[in-house]
C-alpha cells in the first residue's frame, strides 16, 4: 500500500521510475523528457552517512507556475537529492556555456 501511494506520487509529479526497490538502478525522468535523473549508489551512500534513510519517503509542496495553490510531490529521499544534485549539474552548464566566446567568422 505505501509502495501504490509512492508510486501515484512520483506519476503527480510526471516522473517514470524504474527500479524503485533495490536504488542501485533507480532512474526517473520528466515527462516531457527534457531531465534524467539517476539515484547512484553514492547518493544512497551520502544520504546513509548522513543518518539518513535513502528509501523514506519524503512530501514537500511545491509552487506552480500559474497557480496559487503549491502541489504536494512525493518521491523518495534518494530521488529528492539525485534531482538536486541533476538541477546544479544543469544550471552550472548552462553557466559555463553562457561564458563561451563565439567565434565570428563562424558559418562564413
Amino acid at each position: 500500500m505505501k509502495q501504490l501511494a509512492f508510486l501515484t506520487g512520483v506519476m503527480a509529479l510526471g516522473l517514470i521510475t524504474g527500479g524503485c526497490t533495490n536504488g542501485a538502478s533507480q532512474r526517473a525522468s520528466l515527462s516531457n523528457g527534457a531531465q534524467i535523473v539517476h539515484v547512484t549508489p553514492e547518493i544512497r551512500a551520502d544520504l546513509k552517512q548522513q543518518g539518513l534513510d535513502p528509501d523514506e519517503e519524503v512530501c514537500k509542496r511545491e509552487d506552480q507556475i500559474g497557480s496559487t495553490i503549491p502541489k504536494r510531490i512525493c518521491a523518495t529521499r534518494a530521488m529528492w537529492a539525485a534531482r538536486t544534485s541533476a538541477s546544479q549539474g544543469y544550471t552550472s552548464d548552462i553557466q559555463r556555456d553562457a561564458l563561451r566566446t563565439r567565434d565570428p567568422n563562424a558559418g562564413t
